[in-house]
């Protein structure tokens, strides 16, 4: 289709990923372009996929699947339920056509992984789904038996004002569980907390790429308020 008719079928869509479809961007806006590109350096994924196997777990519009595969990846399965039920799956549909993509795709739950049905993969993305999680360390033993190299975490971390290192987590009731409160914490572990989940899920090896950052100032906030806060926190596991 021509820059026209696309740009009229983005529209339509509500999108959350900024995917380039030949020029035409989902989310142009220069915010949500800088985000993703940053959130692709913290990320630190190979840049080299070639031969690979890649699942994304939560993909959503499909940003990282489609860049893994632009990266050279052989196989790439990505799997959602939660957005694709709430905002719907036209936006990946459209970039899978527009691009011409091979990424598999099917609709199932990080709760619902099994080796039989999938198989394994040398590299796993589970990037913006912890915190959705009723049930967090069950779901990692479940993607622990799917990794046969890697798996990037990416989540909310916990900064609280006291007690850093010892292993916390906020209670989340689950999608679609949720009480609705405007301050509701999700499933959100401390650095401690998650390279224990790691380890316990089976992971031997655990490095944590990217901190929550101005950890004082939220620290901080944190005694102030009485409300841990939040950062970003990047986690590879193998």
């Amino acid at each position: 289709m021509d820059d026209h008719a696309l740009r009229s079928r983005i529209a339509g869509i509500e999108w959350c990923h900024p995917i380039d479809l030949g020029g035409v961007v989902t989310r142009p806006e220069w915010h949500v372009r800088r985000r993703f590109a940053r959130r692709l350096k913290f990320l630190d994924l190979p840049a080299d996929l070639t031969g690979k196997s890649v699942l994304d777990i939560g993909s959503w519009d499909g940003f990282f699947a489609f860049e893994c595969e632009r990266r050279g990846a052989a196989r790439v399965l990505a799997i959602d339920t939660y957005a694709w039920d709430q905002f719907g799956m036209d936006g990946f549909l459209l970039a899978h056509d527009v691009l011409g993509s091979k990424v598999e795709y099917r609709r199932l739950a990080a709760e619902e992984i099994d080796r039989v049905t999938i198989g394994t993969f040398d590299l796993v993305l589970m990037l913006g789904v912890l915190y959705h999680l009723r049930s967090p360390i069950a779901v990692l033993e479940r993607v622990r038996t799917v990794t046969s190299g890697t798996l990037v975490v990416e989540t909310h971390g916990l900064v609280p004002a006291l007690h850093e290192r010892y292993p916390l987590i906020s209670f989340f009731p689950g999608d679609g569980r949720g009480s609705g409160a405007r301050h509701e914490f999700c499933a959100v572990p401390t650095i401690e907390c998650l390279v224990q989940m790691l380890r316990a899920a089976g992971y031997s090896t655990v490095n944590v790429k990217h901190r929550p950052s101005l950890k004082a100032l939220k620290k901080l906030k944190a005694a102030l308020t009485g409300r841990p806060q939040t950062g970003r926190l990047i986690v590879h596991a193998s």
